[in-house]
C-alpha cells in the first residue's frame, strides 16, 4: 500500500489577482488559483518540467506562428486551386490538404516551413522568460529553435537540445547535460538546413507519430534517459495547449506524461480558454491537472521575480504535514476504494498540510503498537467499512480508539464502502458516514461516488484549526 502526499505544503492563495477568463459556471471545482509560492519552490528545485504547446512561440505582433505558418501555406493553395480551406489556422489540416494537390512532394511543404522560421527567428516575450527559468526538462512542440536563441540571448543558462524524428531511431543523449543546464526537446521534430520528413505536419504524420512512439520497437519510443528524469520531476507545466484538441488528449495518454507527478498545473489557451465542464472534468480526473486562472507570460514573470528575489519559502519537511489516516481492511476491492478517495482529496491535502497514509503501510516494528500509534497521532481518520473490516475485531477496536480521540484539532468520518448489515452500527450518532448510513459506496458509479465523499470529507477537514 502507497502512502500519498506531498514534500510540499502550502494554501493555495491568489497571488496572481486576476479576473479568470475561464468559463467557470459548469465546473467551478476544477479551476484553482494560481499558488505562485508552491510553483516557484518547485522550478527552483528543479522540480518542474515545463511542457510548451503550439501556441507558445509567437510572433511580433503575438500571433502564435504556428497560425501564421497555417496562413502562409493556405494562401499557397488558394493560389494552387483558387479554393479557401475551411480553418486556415489549423497547420495540421492545412498542410494535410496541401500535401494532397496533385503531384506535390513533401520536399516542397518541409521548405515553406523552413523559410517560414527562418524569417521569424526572434523569440517571444514568453521564451525570452523561459529561458531566465531553472527548468531542468523543457518540451516543445514548436518546429523552430527560437527557444534556443532565446537561451543565447538571455545568458542566464545555458541549454542542450534533442529532438524527436519519428520512425527511426532515437538519440539518447539527455545523460550528458551537465548540472545546472536545460535540455529541450522539441517533440515534434525540427527544422533542418536539408527536409528529412521528421517533423510532424500532416494529419498523417500525426498518426505516424503516435504510432512510432508507443511502437513495438524501442529504439522509436522516447529516449530512455529522457523517460527516468521525467519520473523524477514532482511538477509538470503546460502552457500554449488548446485543451480542447482531440490530439492533445491521445498524446498525453501516450505519453504519460503525469504519470507520477505531483502536481499537473496548465493554462488552457485557443478555444479552450472557455472550455466546457466535461473538457475540465477530463483532464482533472484523467491526468490530476489543475487550471490556472492567469496569462502564461505574467505566470512566469511572477515566478522569475520571485525566485530572483530569493523569496521563495524553503520546502517542509515531510513531519511537519499533518497524518490523514486510513483505517481499512487489507483487500484490493476496500484498497481500490481508497485510492479513489484519496485522489480526490489531492487539492484539499495541499490546502490544508496534509499527508495520507494506510494503517497497513509498512514500517519495521510491532505491528500493533504501529497501528496505535498512527491512529494516537492523526488528525483526520477516515474509516472505510466493508465485510472484511467489521470481521476483523483488531481494526473494529482501532476504530472505537479513533473515535475516542474526536476533538476540535481531531476529526473521524466513516465511509460505507461495501455493503454488510450492521456495519455502520458503530459510527451512528458519533461520527458521519459517507455517502450515507444506508447506501455503500460500491453501489454507486465509481467516480461520482468517490467525488461525492471526496467532497463530504473536504468540509470536515474545512472544521480543522489552520496548519
Amino acid at each position: 500500500m502507497n502512502t500519498f502526499g506531498s514534500q510540499y505544503k502550502r494554501q493555495y492563495v491568489s497571488l496572481l489577482a486576476r479576473p479568470n477568463p475561464l468559463k467557470m459556471a459548469n465546473n467551478p471545482t476544477s479551476f484553482l488559483p494560481a499558488d505562485l509560492d508552491l510553483l516557484a519552490q518547485l522550478v527552483e528545485n528543479e522540480k518542474c518540467a515545463l511542457i510548451l504547446g503550439p501556441l507558445a512561440s509567437c510572433g511580433a505582433d503575438g500571433r502564435p506562428l504556428r497560425h501564421a505558418l497555417a496562413n502562409e501555406i493556405a494562401d499557397e493553395f488558394f493560389k494552387k486551386t483558387g479554393r479557401r480551406l475551411p480553418d486556415e489556422d489549423d497547420l495540421s489540416l492545412v498542410c494535410t490538404a496541401f500535401m494532397q494537390l496533385p503531384n506535390m512532394a513533401r520536399t516542397s511543404l518541409e521548405i515553406i516551413v523552413r523559410d517560414f522560421y527562418k524569417r521569424n527567428p526572434e523569440p517571444s516575450p514568453l521564451l525570452k522568460v523561459a529561458a531566465q527559468l531553472p527548468f531542468r526538462i523543457i518540451f516543445t512542440a514548436a518546429h523552430d529553435e527560437n527557444l534556443q536563441t532565446a537561451f543565447l540571448q538571455q545568458r542566464k543558462r545555458q541549454e542542450r537540445s534533442g529532438f524527436y524524428r519519428f520512425s527511426k531511431t532515437q538519440l539518447d543523449d539527455y545523460d550528458h547535460t551537465p548540472e545546472g543546464q536545460s535540455y529541450i526537446y522539441q517533440l515534434f521534430g525540427r527544422t533542418a538546413d536539408k527536409p528529412d520528413g521528421s517533423i510532424v505536419l500532416t494529419i498523417a504524420d500525426q498518426l505516424a507519430f503516435m504510432d512510432s512512439i508507443q511502437g513495438p520497437g524501442k529504439e522509436t519510443h522516447l529516449p530512455a534517459g529522457l523517460r527516468r528524469a521525467m519520473q523524477e520531476c514532482e511538477a509538470m507545466l503546460f502552457l500554449g495547449f488548446d485543451f480542447e484538441n482531440w490530439f492533445l488528449k491521445v498524446l498525453f495518454h501516450i505519453l504519460k506524461f503525469s504519470e507520477k507527478a505531483k502536481f499537473v498545473f496548465g493554462l488552457p489557451e485557443g478555444r479552450s480558454a472557455m472550455m466546457d465542464g466535461a473538457t475540465a472534468e477530463f483532464f482533472s480526473h484523467q491526468y490530476k491537472f489543475s487550471f490556472l486562472a492567469d496569462r502564461p507570460l505574467e505566470l512566469l514573470e511572477g515566478l522569475r521575480q520571485r525566485i530572483d528575489s530569493g523569496t521563495t519559502s524553503a520546502a517542509p519537511s515531510e513531519s511537519e504535514l499533518r497524518p490523514l489516516l486510513f483505517l481499512h481492511a487489507q483487500n484490493e476491492k476496500d484498497e481500490a476504494i481508497l485510492d479513489r478517495i484519496d485522489k480526490q482529496l489531492a487539492a484539499a491535502k495541499r490546502t490544508h498540510g496534509l499527508r495520507s497514509g494506510s494503517i497497513h503501510d509498512f514500517e519495521a516494528g510491532d505491528t500493533t503498537v504501529l497501528h496505535l500509534k498512527r491512529v494516537a497521532s492523526a488528525s483526520v481518520i477516515v474509516v472505510l467499512l466493508s465485510a472484511d473490516f467489521v470481521a476483523d475485531d483488531a481494526l473494529i477496536s482501532l476504530a472505537e480508539k479513533a473515535l475516542a480521540r474526536q476533538s476540535s484539532s481531531v476529526v473521524v468520518a466513516a465511509v460505507y464502502a461495501r455493503e454488510v448489515l450492521g456495519a455502520t452500527d458503530l459510527f451512528k450518532n458519533k461520527a458521519p458516514v459517507f455517502p450515507a448510513e444506508t447506501v455503500p459506496l460500491s453501489l454507486m458509479p465509481e467516480d461520482v461516488g468517490a467525488k461525492m465523499v471526496a467532497e463530504m470529507l473536504v468540509k470536515l477537514i474545512e472544521t480543522l484549526p489552520k496548519p
